[in-house]
């Protein structure tokens, strides 16, 4: 294989998500919005993580708060909060 084409491949991220990867389910535009639904999916027995980057913005530049959680419960979280 050339080197191009392994630098190509490693910079596409082609392979099927697996069952232990992290995925963001939703970005919400502050922390206390973000907790809500992640305390819903908890309670569920689904594990949930933030991604906290609301506080590291320009203000050019704002990326709200992400809920992450496994990719085994991706399908699962999405019919709880209803983003269907």
């Amino acid at each position: 294989m050339s080197f191009l084409k392994k630098i190509k491949e490693l910079l596409s991220d082609t392979r099927p998500p697996q069952p232990d990867d992290l995925v963001r389910l939703k970005t919400y535009p502050n922390m206390e919005v973000a907790a809500i639904d992640k305390g819903c999916l908890e309670a569920n027995g689904i594990p949930a993580m933030l991604e906290n980057t609301g506080e590291n913005y320009t203000p050019q530049i704002k990326t709200g708060v992400g809920l992450v959680v496994f990719y085994r419960d991706y399908h699962q979280a999405r019919q709880l909060l209803g983003l269907n």
